[in-house]
C-alpha cells in the first residue's frame, strides 16, 4: 500500500477527472464546510444544502483553483457565498409570504 496522497495531489487528480480524489477532498472538508454554512444560514437543513451545493460548485470551478494554494479557504469561500445566497433567498421568500398574507387580509375587508 502506498503513502496517502496530500491535498495538492488530490486536487490534481480531481482536476484530471478522478472522482475518488474529489470524494476524498470532500470528506476532508465536509465538517468545516457544514459548520461554516450553519453559522450563516442558522439552520441545519439549509446549511447541509449550502455545503453540498458549495462542493458541487467547487468541483465545477476546480480548474480555476490555483495549484499550490491551500484548498480550504477557497472552498469555504464558495460554501459561505452559497450559504449567504440561500439566506437572502429565504428572506425574500418570507417577505413575499408576509406581503401576500397582508394583501389577502386587505382584500377580505
Amino acid at each position: 500500500m502506498g503513502r496517502p496522497l496530500d491535498e495538492n495531489e488530490l486536487v490534481e487528480r480531481a482536476r484530471a477527472g478522478d472522482a475518488g480524489a474529489y470524494a476524498a477532498l470532500v470528506r476532508g472538508h465536509e465538517e468545516i464546510a457544514f459548520r461554516t454554512a450553519y453559522l450563516i444560514c442558522g439552520n441545519a437543513s439549509d446549511a447541509e444544502d449550502a455545503a453540498q451545493e458549495g462542493f458541487v460548485k467547487a468541483h465545477r470551478a476546480l480548474r480555476r483553483f490555483r495549484s499550490g494554494e491551500p484548498l480550504r479557504p477557497w472552498l469555504l469561500t464558495i460554501v459561505a457565498n452559497e450559504a449567504r445566497n440561500r439566506r437572502r433567498s429565504a428572506g425574500r421568500r418570507a417577505a413575499l409570504v408576509l406581503r401576500a398574507a397582508g394583501e389577502e387580509r386587505l382584500a377580505g375587508e
